[in-house]
């Protein structure tokens, strides 16, 4: 058997001063990179939000193609294809209800409701009705709507924060103008 002489000036660690330098380049990668990655779950909630009021659009926009491709029809016909979701004069949904006596337009929060659902359709978030804007505080789904006002449908996203006082994205829907804006609003 041959003697193997192990030679220790081969055997080499890292010195007090290179771990010193690794450890100060990974707390400046930490300090750089950290509040970046805390910013990503707002971020990801205003994506939501984007989304959701991108398909909306696209949903009401197809909606009213429809409309058109099954030649207008009176106001108040129902489009079997979004859910019965009823047409008004203009072409763009206001409910399932037979609204026609009052000229076609968003009554109760049911109304909206079946609006968000039927155009959205498949995976659309879930959404909770309730009467007036201080009942959103504490909603627990993605979406809560109020009591409509003027012939509009107002959604508040409260799948981020529904606490009081808290400033929190919506989406109003405008039945006869087939508008969606997108805004902002403190809850009580």
């Amino acid at each position: 058997m041959e003697n193997y002489v192990v030679n220790r000036s081969a055997q080499k660690g890292f010195t007090l001063v290179e771990l010193v330098v690794v450890i100060i380049l990974l707390g400046i990668l930490a300090a750089t990179a950290l509040p970046r990655f805390l910013n990503v779950n707002s971020q990801a909630h205003t994506s939501v939000v984007s989304g959701v009021a991108g398909g909306f659009q696209t949903g009401l926009s197809m909606y009213h193609a429809q409309w058109i491709a099954q030649g207008q029809p009176a106001a108040n016909t129902a489009l079997v294809d979004f859910n019965s979701l009823r047409a008004n004069a203009a072409g763009y949904p206001y409910g399932t209800a037979d609204n026609s006596g009052i000229g076609s337009t968003v009554v109760t929060t049911a109304d909206c409701g079946a609006i968000f659902n039927g155009v959205l359709q498949a995976g659309a978030p879930t959404i909770t009705s309730v009467a007036a804007a201080a009942n959103v505080v504490g909603s627990t789904s993605k979406f809560t709507n109020i009591a409509p006002a003027g012939g509009s449908c107002t959604y508040y996203y409260t799948g981020e924060k529904s606490t009081s006082g808290a400033t929190i994205p919506t989406l109003t829907y405008n039945t006869a103008t087939g508008v969606l804006s997108t805004s902002t609003a403190a809850l009580p």
